[in-house]
């Protein structure tokens, strides 16, 4: 073989390899942007998007029985009547007996619902979640829907002794943090390629 027949193949071959190379690079590249992107929408479909969907309806559907019935003098926040403003996302405490009924309706075919499937959510779709934690509000989310599953079992009994979960709703926590996170992940999945239309 002579000289320029061997710099020839040699010259083939490398920029072959190069292409390759270059092609396989690229590949790679697409096909991590297309799981972080699968990763994104699934975060948004499964967690973060139901979630932040049921925080809201949470808190519209909060915000009317607050003005319908905590105006009334014998319902109370941490020992106050409600009026408003950041108090009224606190534990309320109804004082008679019929005020008691209409707390144990609701929460019994509305509020429990509402945050159980928020807590349910958590659990099943923890692994999606953007932090190596699990995040305080979280958490406060789950004790305070377990906290409500020993009063609702008693009231099915009849028992009406306690009508508080021995936590709070934390939604002063829990509502900016999922909306930011929500927010977060629409902004990636807007600039990763090959998002949905």
């Amino acid at each position: 073989m002579t000289k320029n027949m061997i710099i020839t193949i040699s010259v083939t071959l490398l920029v072959a390899f190069s292409g390759y190379l270059a092609k396989y690079l690229n590949d790679l590249r697409i096909a991590q942007r297309k799981d972080r992107l699968e990763r994104v929408n699934q975060q948004l479909r499964d967690l973060y998007g139901p979630l932040f969907s049921l925080i809201k309806a949470a808190t519209i559907t909060w915000e009317g029985f607050r003005e319908k019935y905590c105006s009334r003098d014998d319902f109370q926040v941490d020992g106050h009547v409600v009026g408003g403003g950041e108090g009224s996302w606190r534990g309320i405490m109804p004082q008679s007996e019929e005020t008691k009924r209409i707390w144990r309706h609701w929460m019994q075919n509305v509020f429990m619902p509402l945050n159980s499937e928020m807590a349910q959510l958590i659990i099943d779709h923890s692994d999606l979640l953007e932090e190596e934690e699990m995040p305080e509000c979280l958490l406060k989310l789950s004790a305070h829907v377990h906290g409500y599953k020993g009063i609702l079992a008693a009231w099915e009994k009849e028992d009406y002794s306690e009508h508080m979960s021995l936590t709070s709703f934390p939604i002063m926590e829990i509502l900016p943090y999922v909306e930011s996170s929500y927010r977060k992940l629409k902004a990636r999945q807007a600039r990763l390629p090959g998002k949905p239309e």
